[in-house]
């Protein structure tokens, strides 16, 4: 199986501030005492990569079962796996952007819940606003966008606790909302305007979420549920 947005994900590498605010994220969601973490639906492994060389002493699983992402695991930086059953006892399962891919995503919620060791965590970033779905969301093979409530109803339908769910990327809200309007094409990612957005837009973005707690809105929501 290949990865239909594989162009879309080394593009957004280079999206360094907001990349780190989400490993950022993680690491504050770590509760000191984990051995082994799981990303699930790692892509080219940058954030299990990144995870690993901050936390040497914690094993970084990358699950990622698109095979045209093989080579970016040659490193063995990571130990790359194909699916759920692959693994045991997990401490802490994050992932970013990857449950809106699965059409059946409450049987997916119930394997993680499953191969999480006991008080184990789930951390889900995921996008948000059904209204905000366009010619990207469906270029890159997104079943849905979620809402609030959705998300916490499916999250618990399978056992787990939600202990937060808020809204992250205030400004990505109304950024995604004008790509909606103007982008009819392809839903590709303009590199240059990216990093602009990058550089610019993320820091005051990240500010706002500050501010407003995450409760009035933004382009994604940051779950945490424990087991």
């Amino acid at each position: 199986m290949d990865y239909a947005g594989k162009d879309n994900l080394d593009v957004m590498e280079t999206a360094k501030n907001y990349n780190a605010y989400l490993l950022q994220m993680v690491c504050r969601s770590l509760c000191g005492h984990e051995r082994k973490i799981l990303d699930f639906g790692a892509g080219t492994g940058v954030f299990a990569k990144q995870l690993q060389r901050q936390k040497p002493d914690v094993k970084v699983i990358a699950l990622e079962p698109a095979d045209n992402l093989d080579a970016m695991y040659c490193d063995k930086v990571v130990e790359k796996i194909s699916s759920l059953q692959e693994c045991e006892a997990i401490d802490l399962i994050y992932s970013f952007n990857v449950l809106e891919h699965i059409e059946d995503d409450v049987a997916s919620l119930k394997e993680m819940y499953h191969v999480l060791s006991r008080k184990g965590k789930l951390c889900l970033f995921v996008p948000a606003f059904p209204c905000l779905y366009s010619a990207m969301d469906k270029k890159v093979g997104h079943y849905r966008r979620y809402t609030r409530k959705e998300l916490i109803a499916k999250v618990e339908s399978v056992g787990f606790r939600v202990t937060c769910c808020v809204y992250k990327d205030f400004c990505g809200w109304f950024a995604t909302l004008v790509y909606k309007w103007l982008n009819k094409g392809n839903g590709a990612i303009n590199p240059k305007l990216l990093k602009w957005y990058d550089k610019v837009i993320v820091p005051v973005s990240i500010l706002c979420d500050k501010i407003t707690g995450g409760r009035i809105c933004g382009k994604n929501l940051w779950l945490e549920a424990e087991k």
